[in-house]
């Protein structure tokens, strides 16, 4: 589940030039690109030089390309590049590394939060809430998570401490939330029909953002969708609520009782790294978490 490189806090989330409407957006190459046919494929239509402008329509999820800004991608971007319309490796053109420059191929972006009760629908490119800026020191993300880390016991029985601990290393002490105040990374479910999500109650939508997955044992930039909440305290009982329903997680609930075990039981299923309950309790101890318990 942690996605999220430390190296990219602060990731510039705009295009460098004004987009040119809600469903387009203007950039230039940031070096020699073929512009193609398919994405990923087809035939070379033309060789674009760095700095050509060029217009991004939509934007696509295909082959895996190799690109000096983001290694290995599957995002590709329509663009027309002046009477030339085709496809260009997006770590080729000049841009955001977390957002995308814009909608998916085909697919209507959702711009407002769901209604109340709707738990499905499309995502936005942007986020369909009022984003909670970073916060300034870990300790200050701590204070403001607390609240919702009580209410997720109290409701879930999930420990105050690794809730905190795992709100801390998922988002870099409360500094980055996946564009949609998503503390936890949670994304939401595909549906069979192309382009709709589903989320869970305390979720309003969702937003689509790149994502680094793995893929035979590398990892691979795609587009992954993200729960978007209204609030932090959202986000914390939406993680508890995961942890609670689902069966994976059922193991850990035997140890309710005592945290630090607790949080072993869950990280083993919770993320591929090896060491994420060392990290997890690493947190805890730096920050004396325990306390809350």
């Amino acid at each position: 589940m942690v996605r999220f490189a430390l190296a990219v806090l602060v990731a510039a989330l705009l295009l460098p030039a004004a987009a040119a409407s809600a469903q387009t957006a203007q950039t230039t190459v940031s070096g020699a690109a073929n512009l193609r046919t398919s994405a990923g494929g087809g035939k070379v239509i033309a060789k674009l030089r760095r700095g050509t402008k060029v217009t991004i329509t939509c934007q696509k999820v295909g082959a895996v390309a190799a690109t000096p800004r983001d290694g290995a991608s599957r995002i590709w971007s329509r663009v027309i590049a002046g009477a030339k319309r085709g496809w260009v490796a997006d770590g080729l053109l000049n841009g955001s590394t977390q957002a995308l420059a814009a909608p998916l191929c085909g697919i209507k972006p959702a711009t407002t939060p769901a209604p109340p009760g709707v738990l499905e629908g499309t995502c936005g490119i942007k986020a369909p809430v009022v984003l909670i800026p970073p916060f300034a020191t870990t300790e200050a993300f701590i204070a403001a998570a607390l609240p919702g880390a009580r209410s997720s016991r109290a409701t879930y029985r999930v420990p105050v401490s690794l809730t905190l601990a795992q709100g801390i290393l998922e988002t870099g002490g409360g500094k980055i939330a996946a564009l949609a105040n998503n503390y936890f990374g949670l994304k939401a479910q595909a549906t069979k029909q192309p382009g709709v999500y589903r989320w869970e109650a305390n979720a309003v939508g969702c937003v689509l953002k790149k994502t680094r997955e793995s893929e035979r044992g590398r990892l691979v930039l795609t587009v992954g969708a993200f729960r978007a909440y209204p609030s932090l305290d959202q986000s914390i009982l939406d993680h508890g609520a995961r942890l609670a329903t689902n069966p994976v997680y059922k193991p850990a609930f035997d140890f309710t009782d005592d945290p630090r075990r607790f949080l072993r039981e869950v990280a083993r299923r919770y993320a591929t790294d090896p060491a994420y309950a060392s990290k997890l309790i690493s947190l805890i101890d730096r920050y004396d978490l325990d306390q809350y318990d």
